[in-house]
Protein backbone atom coordinates (compact mmCIF):
# COMPACT_ATOMS: atom_id res chain seq x y z
CA UNK A 1 0.00 0.00 0.00
CA UNK A 2 1.02 3.70 -0.87
CA UNK A 3 -0.37 5.52 1.70
CA UNK A 4 -1.55 5.27 5.18
CA UNK A 5 -4.26 6.60 7.15
CA UNK A 6 -3.54 8.01 11.10
CA UNK A 7 -6.53 7.70 12.74
CA UNK A 8 -5.65 9.99 15.94
CA UNK A 9 -2.50 12.20 15.94
CA UNK A 10 -1.80 16.02 16.60
CA UNK A 11 -0.48 18.23 14.18
CA UNK A 12 2.51 18.41 15.95
CA UNK A 13 3.28 14.64 15.46
CA UNK A 14 1.85 14.70 11.90
CA UNK A 15 4.56 16.94 10.97
CA UNK A 16 7.07 15.04 12.74
CA UNK A 17 5.85 12.26 10.71
CA UNK A 18 6.25 13.65 7.66
CA UNK A 19 10.22 15.14 8.13
CA UNK A 20 11.21 11.32 8.65
CA UNK A 21 10.15 11.46 4.51
CA UNK A 22 12.52 13.92 3.51
CA UNK A 23 12.88 17.54 2.88
CA UNK A 24 9.50 19.99 3.54
CA UNK A 25 8.77 22.09 0.05
CA UNK A 26 5.58 23.36 1.06
CA UNK A 27 3.36 23.39 3.70
CA UNK A 28 -0.16 24.94 3.41
CA UNK A 29 -3.79 25.48 4.71
CA UNK A 30 -6.62 23.80 2.19
CA UNK A 31 -10.28 24.99 2.63
CA UNK A 32 -12.33 26.90 0.73
CA UNK A 33 -10.52 30.69 0.19
CA UNK A 34 -11.17 32.41 -2.82
CA UNK A 35 -14.42 33.53 -4.35
CA UNK A 36 -15.64 33.05 -8.06
CA UNK A 37 -13.38 31.18 -10.37
CA UNK A 38 -9.69 31.20 -9.10
CA UNK A 39 -7.38 28.87 -10.51
CA UNK A 40 -6.10 26.31 -7.77
CA UNK A 41 -9.07 23.78 -7.01
CA UNK A 42 -7.85 23.09 -3.79
CA UNK A 43 -9.02 26.77 -2.71
CA UNK A 44 -12.27 26.51 -4.15
CA UNK A 45 -15.70 24.93 -3.43
CA UNK A 46 -15.46 22.15 -6.07
CA UNK A 47 -14.87 18.63 -6.71
CA UNK A 48 -11.39 17.62 -7.50
CA UNK A 49 -10.98 15.03 -10.18
CA UNK A 50 -8.15 11.96 -9.54
CA UNK A 51 -4.67 13.83 -9.85
CA UNK A 52 -1.03 13.86 -8.05
CA UNK A 53 0.20 17.45 -6.25
CA UNK A 54 1.90 19.04 -9.41
CA UNK A 55 -0.59 18.84 -12.02
CA UNK A 56 -1.86 21.66 -10.84
CA UNK A 57 1.03 23.67 -9.65
CA UNK A 58 3.41 23.58 -12.39
CA UNK A 59 6.07 25.62 -11.29
CA UNK A 60 6.23 23.99 -8.10
CA UNK A 61 6.71 21.13 -9.56
CA UNK A 62 9.65 22.04 -11.98
CA UNK A 63 11.19 23.44 -9.09
CA UNK A 64 11.03 20.43 -6.38
CA UNK A 65 9.42 16.53 -6.99
CA UNK A 66 6.52 16.41 -4.70
CA UNK A 67 7.28 12.52 -3.54
CA UNK A 68 5.24 12.86 -0.47
CA UNK A 69 2.01 14.10 0.29
CA UNK A 70 0.23 14.72 3.93
CA UNK A 71 -3.05 15.87 4.69
CA UNK A 72 -3.83 16.45 8.20
CA UNK A 73 -7.63 17.30 9.16
CA UNK A 74 -7.81 20.25 11.35
CA UNK A 75 -11.35 21.09 10.93
CA UNK A 76 -13.69 18.36 9.32
CA UNK A 77 -16.59 18.83 6.98
CA UNK A 78 -18.75 17.36 4.57
CA UNK A 79 -15.67 16.68 1.59
CA UNK A 80 -14.67 12.98 0.73
CA UNK A 81 -11.25 12.74 0.07
CA UNK A 82 -10.39 9.86 -2.62
CA UNK A 83 -7.37 7.73 -3.26
CA UNK A 84 -6.60 5.76 -5.67
CA UNK A 85 -3.69 3.41 -5.23
CA UNK A 86 -3.44 0.36 -7.75
CA UNK A 87 -6.76 0.95 -9.33
CA UNK A 88 -8.13 1.06 -6.66
CA UNK A 89 -10.39 3.78 -5.16
CA UNK A 90 -10.51 4.60 -1.67
CA UNK A 91 -13.14 7.32 0.10
CA UNK A 92 -12.08 8.27 3.24
CA UNK A 93 -14.14 11.09 5.28
CA UNK A 94 -11.46 13.20 7.31
CA UNK A 95 -11.70 13.93 11.33
CA UNK A 96 -10.48 16.45 13.35
CA UNK A 97 -7.50 14.79 14.11
CA UNK A 98 -6.65 12.03 11.45
CA UNK A 99 -4.29 12.32 8.65
CA UNK A 100 -3.43 10.53 5.41
CA UNK A 101 0.28 10.23 3.75
CA UNK A 102 0.32 8.99 0.49
CA UNK A 103 3.59 8.47 -1.93
CA UNK A 104 2.61 11.25 -4.85
CA UNK A 105 4.31 9.07 -7.14
CA UNK A 106 1.93 6.33 -6.94
CA UNK A 107 -1.10 7.39 -6.11
CA UNK A 108 -3.52 10.01 -6.91
CA UNK A 109 -6.27 12.12 -5.05
CA UNK A 110 -8.93 13.64 -5.03
CA UNK A 111 -11.81 15.52 -3.62
CA UNK A 112 -15.80 14.96 -3.65
CA UNK A 113 -18.63 16.58 -1.92
CA UNK A 114 -19.09 20.02 -0.07
CA UNK A 115 -15.75 21.19 1.44
CA UNK A 116 -17.66 24.18 3.65
CA UNK A 117 -15.96 24.49 6.87
CA UNK A 118 -13.07 21.87 6.33
CA UNK A 119 -9.57 22.92 7.09
CA UNK A 120 -6.82 20.63 6.09
CA UNK A 121 -3.39 21.25 7.05
CA UNK A 122 -1.24 20.01 3.28
CA UNK A 123 2.76 19.19 3.21
CA UNK A 124 4.70 18.30 0.42
CA UNK A 125 8.01 16.25 0.60
CA UNK A 126 10.78 16.17 -1.26
CA UNK A 127 12.19 12.75 -1.09
CA UNK A 128 16.21 13.26 -0.71
CA UNK A 129 17.03 9.46 -0.90
CA UNK A 130 16.28 8.99 -4.56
Amino acid sequence: MNYKIIESTTADDFLLEMLKLGKPIECSLVGVFDEGSGKRGSRREIDLPLHRDGDYSVAKAIEHSIDWVGLYCIREGEATTLIEDKGEVKEINLKKGQAIIFDNRFCRHGRTGRVGDRLLLRVWIEDETG
